[in-house]
């Protein structure tokens, strides 16, 4: 996908006429790829996902823990200098989460936005928390693709060029044929674990309802995350430290 064939298309987008990608039409395209989607093996998703990432390309210290740049060249220092947004399934929801009884595990409802969860064990909680340390403020629960793909339609509107997206193999192999191709967002993918969607079946009733399905971010892939914000903060701090040496010197 992040060949040339897989840059985002201007006339699909609407971009080619100077206007912005219709999230309406955007969300039905999703929702065509996604029941389209052949019922093929898991194994074969993998092998085309992994082929139409480059993943070969991209350093395999960050493959092995489940985290992918897209394109495979994408320098996570834009992620610190452009405007990113984030986003992160509901199935990664503890089931045992606080904001479920009142508003449902299957919502946007998330109290680590705001800084207020003291779920111990919640990857969401854990998965925002260094996020923010990009300096990223906008996030979203996808409680469903449609809803998503509106709301990273909308962002790009507003000047959001990046993101952090957390997903299943499953969701990746058609959703960034729409975020990445037609919006145009460039950026990290962290793959999550544990009781994934792994049928074109599964995952259509956990886009409708929610199936009690629940996944997590390995504590290796977040760890990978951290060291990425670690070294793109060090860099930056040094290239700001080196312009102010140069102003003095001037």
């Amino acid at each position: 996908m992040s060949s040339e064939s897989r840059k985002p298309n201007k006339n699909i987008s609407g971009c080619a006429r100077g206007t912005p990608p219709d999230p309406e039409k955007l969300a039905q395209v999703s929702d065509y790829l996604k029941r389209t989607l052949s019922e093929r093996p898991y194994a074969f998703i993998l092998e085309s996902l992994s082929e139409r990432l480059e993943m070969s390309k991209t350093d395999k210290a960050l493959n092995s823990v489940g985290l992918i740049p897209v394109p495979a060249n994408f320098d996570p220092r834009q992620l610190v200098v452009e405007k990113t947004v984030a986003f992160v399934p509901y199935c990664c929801k503890p089931f045992d989460c606080p904001m479920n009884e009142e508003h449902g595990r299957k919502s946007n409802a998330c109290q680590a936005i705001t800084d207020r969860c003291e779920h111990t064990s919640c990857t969401i909680g854990g998965f925002i928390k260094i996020a923010k340390k990009f300096g990223i403020k906008e996030y979203f629960v996808i409680n469903a693709d449609s809803d998503l793909i509106k709301w990273l339609a909308k962002k790009h509107e507003e000047g959001f060029t990046h993101a952090i997206g957390v997903a299943c193999e499953f969701a990746v192999s058609y959703a960034l044929e729409v975020i990445h191709g037609q919006i145009g967002f460039d950026g990290l993918i962290l793959i999550i674990n544990g009781d994934k969607c792994r049928t074109k079946t599964d995952y259509s009733e956990s886009d409708t309802a929610d199936r009690g399905r629940l996944t997590f971010i390995d504590e290796w892939t977040l760890m990978a995350l951290d060291e990425i914000v670690k070294e793109v903060m060090n860099n930056n701090h040094l290239a700001a430290k080196e312009a102010a040496s140069n102003a003095v010197e001037k």
